[in-house]
């Protein structure tokens, strides 16, 4: 379907934007150098180059991206933007433990080590949407609000068959987000922090 397509691209290019934003670290030039070099960012990314873009390429290598992905693409393209935290370290670190204890349930269980296989439960299980529902509210309880917005996204991209895939983990997680995830667990510093002020 055009959607499939079109909603992987996107996300495979807010993926690069998020990339050129952050390895040349926006936040340091003035506010007008950002947006133009974003823009010519996004039309590198974007345009196609022969009969692929860029983003088409990224998309062939790594698949359609997760809804959490996109999400902490878009804010780190954001906070390089802006200047601006768009995600506290509170929320993205619980949301970086989540992805790491699901990366540990869904990854190892996968590759066929006992008869077990997480994946499926992605297929509409009621007992998996059941647990998902309760773990967003409790997680609404404790106030991690991008744990919500995550699920609630990924929950509506699947009910409006976003991507070609059916399973709803494929909207929640990825191998590159699980590697993000650990990453930022084992060090702390990320792109969404603001750098420490200077003293003159």
């Amino acid at each position: 379907m055009a959607s499939d397509m079109f909603f992987g691209l996107f996300g495979c290019g807010l993926l690069g934007l998020a990339a050129v934003a952050t390895s040349l670290r926006l936040r340091r030039l003035p506010v007008p150098l950002r947006y133009a070099v974003i823009l010519a960012a996004a039309l590198a990314v974007f345009v196609p180059i022969g009969d692929l873009s860029i983003a088409a390429y990224l998309r062939g290598v790594t698949g359609d991206l997760s809804v959490t992905t996109l999400v902490l693409a878009g804010a780190a393209c954001l906070a390089q933007l802006t200047g601006r935290t768009p995600i506290g370290q509170r929320d993205l670190r619980a949301l970086c433990c989540l992805l790491v204890l699901a990366a540990l349930f869904l990854y190892p269980f996968g590759l066929g080590w006992t008869s077990f296989d997480p994946y499926a439960l992605g297929y509409g299980s009621i007992g998996f949407l059941t647990a998902l529902l309760l773990f967003t509210m409790a997680a609404w309880w404790a106030r991690l609000y991008l744990i919500v917005f995550v699920v609630i996204t990924a929950a509506l991209a699947y009910l409006a068959n976003a991507y070609e895939s059916r399973n709803l983990w494929d909207y929640l997680i990825d191998p590159l987000v699980s590697v993000y995830a650990l990453a930022s667990l084992l060090a702390p510093r990320t792109v969404f922090q603001q750098p420490a002020s200077q003293s003159p």
